[in-house]
């Protein structure tokens, strides 16, 4: 009985040393998650996204979507390919292909359609199909995940990388807590760069405002939203513009006074207050990844429109998660046009008047 009781005790003691000493690759550090405003009063729970027109793309993650000057369609797929829809998303054909990964795209004054590409950095693509690298690093530091872009009027494009530690498994970002993210600007017309704004929690959406005074950064893992103003009295300085959000923000576009939130995520609720605990959040990664994974939310669509006082004015939801994982949305008329990285086609969604009830 005794041997019994000390093998016992041996492999408690060694599956404690396990937890707390084997080294591993991430590095967490304390940080408090946002206020979780939960699914009440502004955010309340309804099912306004559901019944959903659905496109087939024949790939996987029409992450983000572009129109041009003639109402085509564009959006890029997870085998790096560029497709084009007319008009009616009808007559899909494949128009380039970036050779990685391509996410957020917009239109630039001078017609060529300008990729955030997770792999390649920042890429443009061209009338006959030709891809070419804009900027793949700044300052001799790589771009590692170039994620989404917005253009001024005058050619100068503003983009989020990411993060600069885990580029390939962007769990890792929640899991250590360390804002590596920023916003770089290169201007189509004298290429000159610059990093706008540094340490952000995954940077993920950039959208300006109509005047172009300020960008708005989606900051994913750190589940609020910045402003950071880039002409006028308040140049170079940052603000927030909403911290109390009930998802993982993504991508956001801006029209008519309404800015657009992809949330393609719930919160993780039952792990974020581990996020003021680094250690023990240490010995989770030590567990295998089929357990952490539990934590991850249930499919849950969801769509924010937010006013240029950050007041809701959309509240637009899906319980079941019928459209799965919405990364971007692009108002044309009434409608919203829906991106997804795990989705096999576009969504649409015809707006109804604008309220949050």
């Amino acid at each position: 009985m005794k041997r019994i009781l000390k093998l016992v005790g041996a492999i408690i003691l060694v599956g404690i040393l396990y937890l707390c000493l084997y080294p591993i690759d991430l590095e967490p550090i304390a940080r408090t998650s946002p206020t979780y405003p939960g699914m009440e009063g502004e955010f309340k729970v309804n099912n306004k996204l559901t019944g959903i027109d659905f496109i087939e793309v024949d790939g996987i993650g029409p992450e983000s979507i572009a129109q041009d000057s003639l109402g085509n369609f564009y959006s890029g797929l997870e085998n790096g390919d560029i497709i084009k829809f007319d008009s009616l998303l009808s007559n899909k054909e494949i128009v380039g292909n970036t050779g990685g990964r391509p996410l957020g795209m917009k239109f630039a004054p001078n017609g060529m359609l300008v990729i955030a590409d997770q792999v390649k950095g920042l890429v443009a693509l061209d009338s006959l199909g030709v891809v070419q690298t804009l900027l793949n690093e700044i300052d001799g530091t790589p771009i590692l995940f170039a994620d989404d872009l917005a253009i001024s009027k005058e050619g100068v494009i503003y983009f989020s990388d990411a993060t600069q530690r885990n580029p390939i498994e962007v769990e890792n970002e929640f899991w250590e807590q360390r804002a590596t993210g920023r916003v770089i600007s290169y201007d189509l017309n004298t290429k000159k760069t610059s990093v706008v704004l540094e340490n952000l929690f995954f940077a993920n959406g950039v959208a300006l405002d109509s005047n172009e005074e300020y960008i708005l950064i989606n900051e994913t893992f750190g589940i609020q939203i910045k402003k950071h103003w880039i002409k006028g009295d308040k140049k170079g300085t940052t603000e927030l513009f909403i911290n109390s959000l009930p998802g993982y923000p993504d991508n956001i576009t801006f029209l008519n006074g309404i800015f657009w939130i992809a949330v393609p995520s719930q919160r993780a609720i039952a792990v974020e207050p581990l996020t003021e605990f680094p250690f023990v959040r240490s010995m989770l990664l030590r567990l295998p990844r089929s357990v952490i994974e539990g934590a991850v939310p249930e499919p849950y669509s969801m769509v924010l429109g937010f006013d240029l006082d950050g007041k809701l004015k959309y509240n637009l939801q899906d319980p079941e998660g019928g459209f799965d994982y919405i990364t971007s949305v692009l108002q044309v008329n009434n409608k919203l046009y829906l991106g997804s990285l795990k989705e096999t086609g576009i969504g649409i969604y015809t707006l109804k008047e604008k309220t949050n009830d």
